[in-house]
């Protein structure tokens, strides 16, 4: 296996290297970065010198009842991240981001990479770097987004925000003088044993995520992943994505005791602006091996996606704000958490989720959104008992 991935590496570098003798045509698009992601951040083209830093903030409110059931209005400090970047030289970056969630609950290191730019066809990049899983994983500052609460599929089967420990390969090739096609490709420590048995839920792939993956992988053997994504000539993206590795523990002192369990989630994502109206959407799915005897309750497959619309319902001047917008926005989630059927009884196993969320959101400016928006969650156990859920969430976001 191992024969063969460093054969596979090798090919794949022999092709881009023939890629980068290529003199590629003038474009607004002419970056290996991924659009919309780290190195777009509004901070880094304020300050002039090598050192930017900057950040976002978002904070709501919460009013949530469930089954008639009210657990009364209340306020959130959700979110404080910081970022640091530094252009060490004309070819060589570092970037970083440090994530306050919940006041101080939750401080965590989100990214911390060095890019080293030979070529915008191959680029190296290493640290703690945001898996290429999706497009929402890789660029989900709350500030670009018109709703708060974040998609289901890429929290609940794609555990965003996922950050892990690797090394590998970004660029961007230009099939045509108006096609950009860009791919991340990297090795990464992985998820781990809290994928199975790290809830009383049964499995959630969130539960992975590990403090002890950036200081060395569980079981000595990374994972594998990466995304390619199409900017046609039409406008827009359409991405696809894959994780894949094994996430147990199947060793001890050199000695295996366990088989060996893989984790692959393959994911699709495509957004598309067309005049006031804007779409953007992701899907997922996931495969998970896990012990026989742990079958049905432990899924062993979960999918998921959401299609989100938005529609600018003006774009002024408004309250002296130059650059006012107004956006009407949708959002419908589903997700299936153990996705199959008790061999039993032949009936459908529940665990899923199914959301409707309409909003609006007010930019003063396009660096900030102020949010109202009202959610509905139809949400079933195992054993298909529904429950209801209402928030009403209103709230701010802005980078700084």
């Amino acid at each position: 296996m191992k024969r063969c991935l460093i054969t596979v590496l090798i090919l794949f570098t022999q092709v881009i290297l023939a890629f980068s003798q290529i003199d590629y045509p003038d474009s607004l698009q002419k970056t290996p970065n991924v659009i919309g992601g780290i190195y777009d951040r509004p901070y880094i083209f304020r300050l002039g010198g090598q050192i930017a830093i900057g950040g976002y903030a978002e904070m709501n409110s919460n009013f949530v009842r469930e089954d008639g059931v009210e657990e009364g209005l209340s306020f959130e400090a959700r979110r404080f991240n910081i970022f640091i970047y530094s252009a060490i030289s004309d070819r060589v970056k570092l970037t970083s981001e440090l994530e306050f969630e919940h006041g101080t609950e939750e401080i965590a290191l989100e990214t911390a990479i060095v890019d080293v730019q030979f070529h915008i066809a191959l680029n190296l990049r290493a640290g703690v770097l945001l898996s290429p899983l999706g497009k929402f994983n890789i660029a989900h500052d709350s500030p670009r987004y018109d709703l708060i609460d974040r998609p289901l599929v890429s929290t609940e089967v794609i555990p965003a925000t996922l950050s892990e420990v690797g090394v590998g390969f970004f660029g961007a090739l230009f099939p045509t003088v108006y096609d950009r096609v860009s791919y991340e490709l990297y090795l990464v420590n992985g998820l781990s044993d809290g994928v199975v048995g790290g809830s009383g839920e049964g499995t959630r792939i969130p539960m992975g995520k590990s403090e002890e993956a950036f200081a060395e992988d569980n079981n000595g053997s990374p994972a594998f992943t990466g995304r390619v994504a199409l900017n046609p000539r039409f406008g827009g993206e359409i991405g696809l994505s894959f994780h894949t590795g094994f996430y147990n523990s199947y060793k001890f002192e050199g000695e295996q005791i366990d088989d060996k369990r893989r984790l692959t989630i393959l994911a699709l994502d495509g957004e598309y602006r067309w005049r006031r109206l804007k779409f953007r959407g992701e899907a997922a799915l996931a495969k998970i091996d896990v012990p026989e005897s742990l079958s049905e309750m432990f899924a062993d497959q979960q999918k998921g996606f959401y299609g989100e619309l938005g529609y600018t319902l003006l774009r002024r001047p408004l309250f002296n704000f130059q650059d006012a917008s107004l956006t009407l926005v949708s959002r419908y989630d589903y997700i299936d958490l153990n996705d199959g059927e008790f061999t039993s009884t032949g009936q459908n196993i529940g665990d899923s989720v199914r959301r409707l969320t309409v909003g609006l959101s007010f930019r003063p400016t396009a660096e900030t959104s102020i949010r109202l928006s009202y959610a509905r969650n139809w949400q079933r156990d195992v054993f298909n008992n529904l429950a209801h859920t209402m928030n009403i969430q209103f709230g701010a976001a802005t980078y700084f």
